[in-house]
């Protein structure tokens, strides 16, 4: 078994590398406000001259991220590139060619945040108010504190029907800026499934929305590059699975399984656990995106 590195600063290993993909939620921001040190240690990072590319499971397009980003002090001076799982699958749904979405159709029934619509603007498709219509389900986003039971109806009469759903962010947990917690769209879906649907996942741990990332990077060797997350679930392994060293941030959705392992043994040993339950282990972990 390998063993992980801890560090107390992204200082300490960031000359290692070329190339950065950084998460975005539970890395940079909780949603509405940059953590301590976030914007210094991305600021420190574009000192160095590497290329960096912010990677999110968002529902949402990229330019919108760029614009949420810019607002908390992110602008496009600090990074490269931004791809978000909600780009990823807009293009996928434009171009038809990927598993799961040739012969999709063009009749969607859409979940989004306040019921925007700009997940299908420019598509050939139509966004329809009955599931009944649809050729399948699209869930983009889900409210705060969304329940399951608002939809379970649809769900179960789309499982019957055998309409594949599409998820644009595959994140089962929410974290939000209250440090409060909820249902992200993955958590629906995943429910799609143990009712026999069909989901089909656009966005991190999933291969696509890297090797996006990685024509972002284009002629920086995969032994260059870092991820940089605070999921084992989807930042670890969704790195893991293409090849690339990872770093996990501990104050995120794992800070619970962090805080009473003081000691490096016991942080070890909360890192084997860890990689035993999501099968992925980081190379290097660090308290935040500090530098």
């Amino acid at each position: 078994m390998s063993v992980t590195t801890f560090a107390d600063g992204l200082s300490e290993i960031a000359e290692r590398y070329q190339g950065f993909i950084i998460d975005q939620w539970g890395v940079l921001h909780d949603g509405g406000e940059p953590y301590p040190g976030a914007l210094e240690c991305l600021r420190s990072l574009r000192a160095m001259g590497v290329r960096i590319v912010l990677l999110s499971n968002s529902g949402k397009r990229a330019a919108f991220n760029q614009k949420r980003l810019a607002a908390m002090g992110y602008d496009d001076s600090l990074y490269d590139a931004v791809v978000t799982s909600g780009e990823a699958c807009w293009q996928a749904m434009r171009d038809k060619t990927e598993p799961g979405f040739v012969d999709l159709g063009d009749k969607c029934y859409l979940w989004a945040r306040g019921g925007d619509l700009s997940h299908v603007d420019g598509l050939d498709m139509q966004a329809v108010d009955n599931a009944a219509d649809a050729d399948f389900l699209f869930l983009a986003g889900v409210p705060d504190y969304a329940e399951i039971d608002t939809y379970l109806p649809v769900l179960e009469v789309s499982a019957k029907r055998g309409l594949p759903l599409i998820c644009a962010n595959p994140d089962i947990i929410a974290i939000y800026p209250n440090g409060g917690r909820g249902m992200a769209p993955g958590g629906v879906a995943k429910r799609y499934e143990e009712m026999g649907g069909k989901a089909i996942y656009v966005g991190k741990p999933h291969r696509p929305v890297y090797e996006l990332c990685l024509r972002k990077l284009d002629g920086i060797a995969k032994s260059a590059i870092l991820g940089i997350g605070d999921s084992m679930q989807h930042d670890i392994a969704g790195g893991n699975s293409i090849g690339i060293d990872t770093t996990l941030l501990t104050h995120g959705v794992l800070r619970d399984a962090f805080a009473k392992a003081d000691e490096e043994a016991g942080r070890q040993a909360v890192i084997d656990r860890l990689e035993t339950e999501y099968r992925a282990r980081p190379r290097w972990v660090l308290p935040s995106f500090i530098w």
